[in-house]
């Protein structure tokens, strides 16, 4: 029923913001917001970076459908023409390029191609409003090769809106009669972050023992890395289980896919969805993203979650809250200690260590695949993207788990970037084979890539233990040991061949996979937060070294640590304790529950 009721709540504000806000003579329309997309695709990842979803026009080389929608003006006249863009590769020219028409006439001004890589307010032009009623606004790609943009504002004077971004979304709510009072969406027993597959297992454990749950996604499925946005299989064998109870929500989620380039009904996003509407415990809040947090003696009071297309605001109130969000998104905005990067071997002592502690982060994915045809098919050169030589390339067709990047760049602030960067890479690759290597590849045709990139590794939240690879070497047995890992140690590092040729802007990895340990067991103390006392936390962004995520952050591993989070919040309700009592005073009755 909260599912209808959330997509009905989606619908109501798409219809009243699609018009024209009023003030003075202006006009503020966000793109994410048109009545028909086309083919563009709505892009949420970033708003904590740029400050709201966009549209991206994802047509792998070729134009996507136009976008439209109709507005109000407030009255006709001269109007200036403003739209929030960015070009996101621009040598020698860009290649997002895109056009507005209004009324089927199109703005002479080509967007998104100026060599401005920041998000920023690009002049479109002077238009005419000689009727203002029921004006057709249309967004035009030109080219394929992800064009974005995220606002169009019409203005009788010359100034843009400002682009700093906490005075635009300052602006921005203005314009939207966004009130500044978020609309309760009421009180829980607990809040969780995060709908990947730990997420999930969190929501439904909980519930399952009749607690009242939140659950807050930020995209428009569940399922997160095993989606069928990103596409990638469940990994962990859960046959070795110290509680075999433990993982048996997780089955209940998976499907059988086992490949990156499976179709995307075999990533199973219904049964994920029906599974949770199942939970009559479970609010699900879908397209709904956690931007701000409430704090009072060092605990969550409420979080504020802003719906991505309307940009309405929520608040959410609960005893717990749980971050699954993989990048620790609600422990950052609840100033809870983490850790990112590799850590020295003078602080952890870790044999797999470096000497000094540095940046390098496991690298992030964007999977493709391309299809053999019947026909021949072209693709454009593409200048812009990462050049590939004939010394130096691959005859692959799909992509791989070593295509990955950003090792080091910073995987929040900089995850736009990261993305994008992939993208020239997988474009790069594409238009050398299609171009330098055409007979082998003429029927060959790029079929699908992810525009949702597949994160490995960012922030890791701290808790009262920091599990260490000694702890696994020495086979450390904890008394709260729980959840059991039975991936080997796999560590991802830009392939030294690649770094040659492309020297810190690598793009193919190398793994360093231990498997020479026995299954281990993951104490609960890895599972709430050392200084935020009523936050839990499950998935790869755990209380864990940068060496031991490479054992305990694939997805049924991190399915299971959700079970563990869930069982532990209903003792936490039944006593009206905090995550760290139930460690210190309940431990035997959460044992118990395991069993």
């Amino acid at each position: 029923m909260m599912q209808k009721v959330m997509l009905l709540f989606i619908g109501i504000f798409i219809f009243l913001f699609t018009a024209c806000r009023e003030e003075g003579k202006e006009c503020w329309i966000e793109a994410e917001q048109f009545e028909q997309l086309g083919g563009w695709s709505v892009d949420a990842q970033f708003i904590d970076q740029m400050g709201s979803a966009y549209l991206l026009a994802h047509g792998l080389g070729e134009p996507v459908k136009s976008a439209t929608t109709m507005v109000d003006f407030p009255s006709t006249g001269k109007y200036y023409v403003w739209v929030r863009t960015k070009d996101w590769s621009p040598y020698p020219i860009g290649p997002g390029k895109f056009s507005l028409s209004i009324n089927g006439r199109n703005l002479s001004t080509i967007l998104g191609q100026d060599g401005n890589m920041q998000w920023h307010w690009e002049f479109g032009g002077e238009v005419n409003i000689s009727n203002k009623i029921k004006v057709e606004i249309g967004i035009h790609d030109l080219s394929g090769f992800e064009g974005r943009i995220d606002a169009i504002y019409f203005s009788t004077n010359q100034t843009p809106p400002p682009s700093e971004k906490n005075a635009l979304a300052v602006f921005r709510k203005k314009k939207l009669n966004i009130s500044d009072k978020p609309q309760s969406a009421g009180i829980f027993d607990l809040v969780v972050v995060g709908g990947g597959i730990s997420g999930m297992c969190t929501a439904i454990q909980a519930a399952r023992y009749g607690l009242k749950v939140a659950l807050i996604q930020n995209r428009p499925v569940l399922g997160g890395n095993n989606s069928s946005e990103v596409r990638i299989p469940l990994n962990g064998d859960m046959s070795k289980n110290l509680y075999p109870q433990l993982g048996s929500i997780v089955k209940e989620i998976a499907t059988e896919v086992t490949s990156e380039n499976a179709s995307p009904e075999a990533y199973g996003d219904r049964k994920k969805l029906e599974l949770i509407q199942r939970e009559k415990n479970i609010s699900l809040y879908l397209s709904t993203h956690v931007s701000a947090v409430r704090c009072v003696n060092e605990q969550i009071s409420e979080v504020i979650a802003q719906n991505i297309i309307t940009h309405e605001e929520l608040s959410f109130k609960a005893p717990l809250f749980v971050d699954c969000t993989g990048d620790g998104n609600l422990g950052y905005l609840a100033g809870a200690m983490y850790k990112m990067g590799r850590e020295s071997f003078g602080e952890t002592q870790e044999p797999k260590a470096p000497l000094e502690a540095d940046n390098l982060t496991m690298g992030t994915t964007n999977h493709w695949f391309a299809e053999l045809q019947e026909k021949e098919s072209i693709f454009p050169e593409c200048p812009w993207a990462v050049q590939f030589q004939p010394g130096y390339y691959s005859n692959n067709k799909s992509s791989a788990w070593y295509w990955e990047t950003g090792f080091y760049e910073d995987k929040v602030m900089d995850a736009e970037f990261v993305r994008d960067y992939n993208f020239r890479v997988n474009y790069g690759h594409w238009a050398f084979l299609k171009n330098y290597k055409k007979e082998e590849n003429a029927r060959w045709k790029l079929k699908w890539m992810a525009y949702i990139a597949g994160k490995r590794e960012s922030r890791r939240l701290v808790g009262d233990i920091l599990l260490s690879e000694l702890d696994i070497e020495k086979d450390t047995i904890y008394p709260d040991a729980c959840v059991t890992t039975t991936w080997g140690i796999d560590l991802h590092y830009p392939d030294p061949k690649n770094t040659q040729y492309y020297p810190r802007k690598e793009f193919w990895g190398v793994a360093d996979h231990n498997r020479d340990f026995p299954p281990y067991h993951i104490p609960y103390r890895c599972f709430y937060s050392k200084n935020v006392s009523n936050m839990f936390m499950a998935g790869r962004n755990i209380s864990v070294t940068h060496i031991v995520l490479g054992t305990v952050r694939v997805m049924n591993t991190c399915g299971m640590m959700g079970e563990v989070v869930g069982k532990a919040a209903f003792l936490c309700k039944k006593y009206n304790c905090q995550p760290r009592d139930i460690y210190e005073k309940h431990l035997q009755e959460l044992i118990s529950l395991f069993k």
